[in-house]
């Protein structure tokens, strides 16, 4: 059951107790003020501000002691009489002296959170096969002086990247892709769904307990459905998750239903070109509509100092209308002990706003090592060869630098690229290429590709059915593919060709001299207008099934060291006019019967 902040003995004397490294300060140091801050999200901050200096000795001697020396672990708690609870846990991170123009001087000691550890260094490694209570778990495994508790997921990326971020700003992105909030208080993170079932802590009540209160309802962000969609290359479509509309019970007397009829949206959809499964894409719909659900009612309510306000909890108001008497939701908590007052301040609500929406979440562009260069550019070719660095650039200027002489020598991209081997198509000096740069640092150009314009233009016309592709050479050397007749032509400028054709079923290869050779269904065909000579340095052997015929129309000679012919059934040696048998040596003619005339 909730409980006034009166319940706690807050009529008596305030009192606190800071300790250092295991040790309470000493009482005597002169503390000014101090300030704690929660914040759903963020790592939990502690301020103390203690009166140190004196002008005339020129002397600091809190400072000058070891006792808020930078990395000692600090805790600090609060209450009234003697009667206190911790309120932070930490290490002093940040010590520092201000003299204002009054000659007043002052020590300020910043203390964080030890999860502050997370938000330092950038890393960059893969996950395979991990879900993402796995991976968040894995990561807070590597700061031994924090505990951690993750809320359950079990749907497994095929694999996840973190690329040159912090364990924190990546953990803030998956906790949120899946509806989860980050907390962090007493050395311990904790990322799991924001906690709205539970009961209410604190009771603030208008005229009893509360001393100042602000709150607003915003419909603008209050949505009836968000769906989450992504490509799915297997299917080559899209899929969808969809999530509905949350609410906090008993919060005030307008619902989410009612504020999303407000601007009617009915349409709010999240778009990525990753591979996500439904599940994950349901998960992320649903992130959006936390957001919505924590972003409805925002403000503040103020009373006196109590520890049990916490962070992702609710808190209970009354006496403050029916638009907001009921649960809100406390992103953040704020403790201020100040002239002898402890007063605690809980922000109600949250920001829809993603983690990712920050700019400072990942790296900035070009690792902030130079401005960056935004999108593409576009490019000249103005040389081929001569790269200092023998690294196979081609120099290229870009037009808006403003400069002839503003050129830069650039990679070139290519489908095919390896030691030794690989495709070799460079652009011509004149043509116009697009350029991009690696991590949008503009001393690393990337030739991606050439540009067709109305004045480099097309080798061959475009059409709607899209049926002819063409690779043709500066010197007008033609690779041809026709996928309506399924015809691929090589063709040289002269009329050299070679026709591989799927159509008439046939290979067919001619020269500019019209001497062709047809290879089809009906067999080989060899045509020349002259002559056609066969010559091998072996032997050349002839030979068919069926019949064959060798015919001239001028002489026909055989000559050969030896001449053989032989017939399995009948020869025939026949001449129209004349026929001698005739030789320089002796002639046998044998048969079982030999006539003659």
């Amino acid at each position: 059951m909730a409980v006034s902040p009166l319940s706690n003995n807050s009529t008596g004397v305030t009192t606190y107790t800071i300790k250092v490294g295991g040790k309470a300060v000493d009482s005597a140091i002169g503390v000014i003020a101090i300030h704690i801050h929660y914040q759903v999200n963020h790592i939990a901050t502690a301020e103390i501000t203690i009166s140190d200096g004196d002008m005339p000795t020129q002397r600091f001697d809190i400072s000058d002691a070891d006792t808020f020396k930078p990395g000692s672990t600090i805790s600090i708690s609060a209450g009234y009489a003697s009667d206190e609870q911790t309120v932070f846990d930490g290490i002093i991170i940040s010590h520092g002296i201000e003299i204002a123009a009054n000659n007043s001087s002052s020590l300020s000691v910043v203390c964080k959170d030890q999860a502050v550890a997370m938000t330092i260094a950038k890393h960059s490694q893969c996950f395979l096969g991990k879900s993402d209570s796995k991976i968040i778990s894995t990561l807070l495994a590597n700061y031994p002086n924090i505990t951690a508790s993750v809320g359950s997921i079990s749907d497994p990326h095929p694999e996840l990247v973190q690329f040159n971020s912090t364990d924190w700003d990546f953990i803030l992105t998956r906790a949120e892709a899946n509806g989860f909030v980050v907390t962090n208080q007493s050395n311990k993170v904790t990322v799991d769904k924001p906690a709205i079932s539970n009961a209410a802590a604190l009771v603030v009540t208008y005229g009893t307990d509360l001393i100042s209160f602000s709150a607003k309802v915003d419909a603008r962000n209050q949505l009836k459905s968000v769906t989450a969609t992504a490509w799915d290359p297997a299917k080559q479509s899209m899929v969808t998750g969809t999530g509905p509309a949350q609410s906090i019970s008993g919060q005030g007397n307008l619902t989410s239903s009612e504020l999303a009829k407000v601007l009617g949206i009915n349409d709010y959809t999240l778009q990525t070109a990753s591979t996500l499964s439904t599940d994950s894409l349901t998960r992320w719909a649903d992130g959006q509509q936390v957001k919505a659900m924590l972003s409805k009612v925002r403000g503040s309510v103020t009373f006196q100092g109590n520890a049990s306000a916490t962070i992702n909890s609710l808190i209970e108001l009354a006496g403050v209308g029916e638009r907001y008497n009921g649960s809100h939701y406390v992103s953040g908590v704020h403790h201020n002990i100040e002239k002898g007052q402890w007063i605690t301040t809980a922000e109600l609500g949250m920001s829809p706003m993603w983690s990712a929406d920050h700019r400072d979440i990942g790296a900035p562009p070009a690792s902030g090592y130079l401005p960056p260069v935004d999108g593409l550019q576009i490019g000249v070719v103005t040389k081929l060869d001569g790269d200092p660095e023998s690294n196979y650039r081609i120099q290229i200027k870009i037009p808006t630098l403003n400069s002839e002489a503003n050129v830069i020598w650039a990679r070139l991209a290519s489908y095919y690229a390896s030691s030794g081997f690989g495709n070799f198509f460079m652009p011509e000096v004149g043509d116009e290429v697009i350029v991009g740069c690696i991590n949008q640092d503009p001393s690393t150009p990337i030739i991606l590709g050439s540009l067709y314009s109305s004045k480099n233009k097309m080798p061959e016309e475009m059409t709607s059915d899209n049926y002819i592709k063409t690779l043709v050479t500066k010197s007008k050397m033609k690779i041809i593919f026709d996928d309506e007749n399924s015809v691929m032509t090589l063709k040289t400028p002269n009329g050299n060709t070679i026709v591989i054709s799927d159509k008439n079923k046939s290979i067919t290869l001619a020269d500019q001299n019209s001497n062709t050779i047809c290879m089809d269904k009906d067999g080989i065909a060899i045509t020349s207008n002259k002559d056609v000579k066969i010559s091998a340095k072996g032997g050349v052997n002839i030979s068919s099934t069926r019949d064959t015929t060798v015919k001239a129309t001028g002489d026909a000679k055989i000559s050969g060291l030896n001449v053989s012919a032989q017939a399995n059934t009948g020869l025939t040696l026949k001449g129209t006019a004349t026929a001698e048998l005739s030789c320089s040596g002796i002639t046998t003619v044998k048969g079982a019967l030999v006539k003659i005339n």
